[in-house]
């Protein structure tokens, strides 16, 4: 308890000697000024100048678009036929896969397609000029023998009725004359098959067969064409993830082929803004300096798109920002700062921000007054506060709205401890 009471002792006796120090110091001043001791101050007139208001913020480029490629067969690589850095056009054969497998295959299926074409047109046409020849032979020479076989079955049944041969004979000869009918029959309806053609049913699945061979060619004219692997997109190879001869699955990314013309930067902003981001977009403009081209003009860019939702967990928004890359000096991932100018003010009266202080719950600056009647410039002068209304500021300037002349002397240095009614001495 006493410890305690003692350092309570010691702390009030430095805070008496501080106090103390701070009272000499204060006194002094009072003194120096009521003897005329002025201050030293810099003054400078207002000018008339371009003011802005902007947020600035940072993030990363990244291209328009992006396609990572990955082959729709399994194969060996057998070729790449570009490098990173490398232009290329939509549709430029861009890999090559083993397909040795896929080429037979295709070839098959166009050989079973031709032979179902053939058998098709052979279903529309009918037989030819020589198979009905043929058959017309055959069905006369039918005729023919069963006009023979019919002569001796006549004959074979009076003589068995007569008694004169056995009952074998006549049956023999009974089915001599039944088998040359049926041949006859069989002859005739050839005959009429090969004039009237093939049936509709015929020609039906020959057309059918021919569709089925079709797709099976066009399938594995498919299969062939992916060994080619073509760029989906005009742009810019921006990675190469496989060597030559390795295996690659339809799973395996071979290269990424990026859009870069046009660039873009997402930055994420406070939930306040949103509002007037939402309402001012096309008014919004956009300066971009990437880190990696220092010294460069500041790059023009336009805000694009805003996210139509606040992230609940960051309360952030996003926008993103487009810009041109004609030139091709915009690389994907590099860093950049993005100034946002909300507002822009031309011919506005501008005070320097150092001039600009607070004296209680007014801001203002301080005037150099003048001791005559007259009005007559005199140095050192008296140092007046006056309350301003004020506009757009930026890291260097403020805007004046009202309550200054362009021919008023503000102090821009030296205000820091100024009162209202101090003697100063001026310089420019």
């Amino acid at each position: 308890m006493k410890k305690r009471i003692a350092w309570i002792l010691v702390a009030v006796a430095a805070a008496g000697l501080i106090g103390y120090s701070v009272y000499r110091r204060v006194s002094a001043k009072v003194v120096d000024t009521a003897d005329g001791a002025a201050v030293p101050v810099s003054v400078v007139q207002p000018r008339r100048g371009e003011i802005e208001r902007t947020l600035s913020y940072a993030g990363t480029l990244s291209p328009s678009s992006q396609v990572t490629l990955t082959p729709k067969i399994a194969g060996r690589i057998e070729r790449i036929l570009v490098k990173e850095g490398d232009a290329v056009r939509q549709g430029e054969l861009l890999v090559l896969i083993e397909g040795e497998a896929a080429s037979l295959q295709a070839m098959q299926a166009a050989s079973a397609l031709e032979a179902a074409r053939a058998q098709r047109e052979k279903a529309r046409k009918g037989v030819r000029s020589e198979e009905l020849a043929s058959a017309q032979a055959s069905f006369a020479q039918a005729e023919k023998d069963l006009a023979t076989a019919e002569e001796s079955y006549r004959r074979a049944d009076r003589l068995y009725r007569e008694g004169t041969i056995a009952k074998a004979a006549f049956e023999e000869a009974e089915r001599r004359h039944r088998a040359a009918s049926t041949q006859l029959e069989n002859a005739r309806r050839s005959v009429q098959m090969m004039e009237q053609g093939a049936s509709a049913e015929d020609q039906g699945m020959a057309e059918a067969n021919v569709k089925a061979m079709q797709a099976q060619y066009d399938l594995a004219a498919l299969q062939a064409g992916y060994t080619r692997v073509l760029s989906p997109i005009a742009g810019r190879v921006a990675r190469v993830l496989i060597d030559e001869g390795n295996m690659a699955s339809q799973s395996t990314a071979l290269l990424v082929v990026v859009r870069d013309e046009q660039m873009s930067i997402r930055i994420p902003l406070p939930e306040k803004l949103y509002g007037e981001f939402r309402e001012r977009r096309e008014a919004i403009e956009t300066r971009v300096m990437p880190a990696a081209l220092p010294g460069t003009a500041p790059l023009v860019g336009r805000i694009s798109s805003i996210s139509p939702t606040i992230d609940p967990s960051s309360r952030t928004f996003t926008a993103e920002i487009t810009l041109a890359n004609e030139d091709g000096r915009l690389r994907a991932g590099m860093y950049a700062n993005v100034d946002f100018v909300m507002e822009r003010v031309p011919g506005a009266l501008l005070v320097p921000l150092s001039a600009v202080v607070a004296r209680g719950e007014k801001r203002g600056v301080f005037i150099v007054g003048h001791e005559t009647s007259e009005g007559a410039s005199e140095t050192p002068g008296v140092a007046r506060f006056r309350e301003l209304r004020l506009g757009l500021e930026d890291s260097s300037s403020a805007q004046v709205l009202d309550g200054l002349a362009e021919s008023d002397m503000v102090v821009a240095e030296g205000n820091a401890f100024l009162e209202d009614g101090q003697v100063v001495s001026t310089e420019r």
